[in-house]
């Protein structure tokens, strides 16, 4: 009865009922949220940032196994490729240049700007949440990280940092 509210009906409700109920299930709520976030990302992108982490003990082994044959994982993009993010982050493999980069750099001008909204949304979340509980103090380097490639406009290390963020986040919410 000491923390319960009474209405002139006589109905009778917990403090906890009246400010939102449980806590660690809106912060259970607000992870998931973020971690849904990130695979919209990864399927509206085409990256992998929510690919499980695939290094065991049998994969080092499969790698190094592999290791100068045809069967070898790639160390990094072939062809001279750049990935979206790189782009998010402005390079178009042009360095300043007129002519074909500025071309991508027009035609790929909404899609950066999609990362961008999509990496603020993010981020914001994760502000949010940290300011409100004290337990992802551990996270804040990691989403001052996200914030500072944010404000440099380097929109898809944004994302990168705050993907990081998240498994900090994810790991400490457990």
């Amino acid at each position: 009865m000491e923390n319960e509210l009474v209405s002139n009906s006589g109905a009778s409700v917990s403090i906890d009922q009246v400010l939102g109920g449980d806590s660690s299930d809106q912060e259970a709520e607000e992870v998931a949220s973020i971690e849904a976030d990130f695979i919209q990302f990864d399927a509206d992108f085409g990256t992998n940032l929510m690919a499980p982490e695939s290094a065991t003990a049998s994969t080092t082994a499969l790698d190094q196994a592999a290791e100068g044959t045809p069967f070898a994982a790639p160390k990094a993009e072939t062809g001279g490729t750049l990935s979206l993010l790189e782009m998010a982050d402005g390079n178009f493999g042009d360095n300043g240049e007129e002519g074909l980069g500025s071309w991508i750099r027009d035609r790929v001008k909404p899609i950066v700007n999609a990362i961008k909204n999509r990496a603020k949304k993010i981020i914001a979340k994760m502000v949010a949440l940290a300011r409100r509980l004290g337990k992802y103090a551990a996270c804040v380097g990691k989403i001052v990280a996200a914030i500072a490639a944010f404000k440099a406009k380097k929109w898809g290390t944004a994302i990168k940092a705050a993907f990081e963020a998240f498994k900090c986040i994810r790991a400490q919410s457990a």
